[in-house]
């Protein structure tokens, strides 16, 4: 039987972290892409953590190792002492000594190790017990976060190109993307957003055929946004918490995104704006609003299909 915590060159009874951190080291050394010649082991090695690294796989292999150990040490004791039969007066003596005192410190020992052993074993039936519960919760977190706005942030990534500095209401933070905003000076049409949603909000304007303004808006707090067009504008809006320049989203492929409580929403139909104009947007669904995904807010255009 193949000793699996020697092939990952540990110690009987490693930890889950020993276990892991072993296989990675060997894993950068034996990989076929890195070592070619390194296949057959790296097979040894990946079967040995698959079996170490599940508990209760772990548990049945320590079983058995110790089942395996128990009757080759049987056997070799066996066989020895049929070998030994002719031995001098000295050598009697000795194994007398020995089985008077040593063995039965032996036997003592090993009963202490199998009370350890079965005390392992408990420990590690309540940690399934435990882990039991704990994967269902992971599965129903990994399902949420698989939803369309979630599985956007797929990481958050240092970039030394990208800006700290935080957002103040009336910043643009999507520019580099839906491109600079758009100003109609001859106009003297104006909408002003107030935020009462509990988050903060990033305001997009679009007319039907191309982008019109972005703006960044605190809690609390309102933006005048000036020189619009005449005619209709259709709004989006996404709202969160800790807008992060770092953190990369995977739908469109860009930095910027709020770290908390991220949603996108859509105007159901467009506004043609006066002079004056003012919007108040609250948290949750907004009257004459519409929740949308993150693959549509990014769209550069606005899709009357969606």
């Amino acid at each position: 039987m193949a000793n699996y915590y020697e092939v990952l060159g540990l110690h009987k009874g490693a930890s889950f972290a020993e276990i892991k951190s072993a296989f990675r080291k060997l894993a950068k050394l034996y990989h076929p892409d890195k070592n070619p010649s390194g296949k057959e082991q790296f097979s040894k090695i990946l079967k040995a953590y698959e079996t170490l690294s599940n508990p209760n796989l772990k548990s049945a292999y320590d079983y058995n190792l110790n089942y395996n150990y128990s009757n080759t040490s049987s056997v070799n004791s066996k066989t020895k002492y049929q070998k030994k039969q002719n031995f001098d007066e000295k050598e009697l003596k000795r194994r007398r000594y020995y089985d008077e005192h040593i063995k039965k410190y032996a036997k003592t020992r090993e009963t202490f190790k199998q009370t350890t052993e079965s005390k392992k074993n408990y420990n590690e039936f309540k940690y399934i017990l435990f882990a039991t519960p704990l994967a269902v919760a992971l599965f129903m977190l990994i399902f949420y976060l698989a939803s369309p706005n979630q599985n956007i942030l797929i990481q958050a990534k240092q970039s030394k190109t990208i800006s700290k500095t935080a957002l103040k209401t009336g910043d643009s933070p999507y520019t580099d993307y839906f491109g600079e905003n758009k100003f109609y000076k001859t106009n003297h049409t104006s909408l002003t957003v107030k935020n009462f949603t509990g988050n903060e909000l990033i305001l997009l304007l679009f007319t039907r055929k191309e982008f019109l303004r972005s703006c960044y808006v605190t809690n609390g707090s309102y933006a005048d946004l000036n020189e619009l067009p005449n005619e209709p504008i259709y709004i989006r809006y996404c709202c969160g918490l800790t807008f992060n320049f770092s953190l990369f989203l995977k739908v469109p492929k860009i930095y910027g995104a709020f770290e908390k409580n991220l949603e996108f929403f859509e105007s159901n139909q467009s506004t043609t704006l006066n002079s004056i104009n003012e919007l108040t947007l609250q948290n949750g669904l907004n009257a004459g609003f519409r929740k949308i995904d993150a693959y549509y807010f990014f769209t550069k255009h606005y899709d009357k299909k969606n």
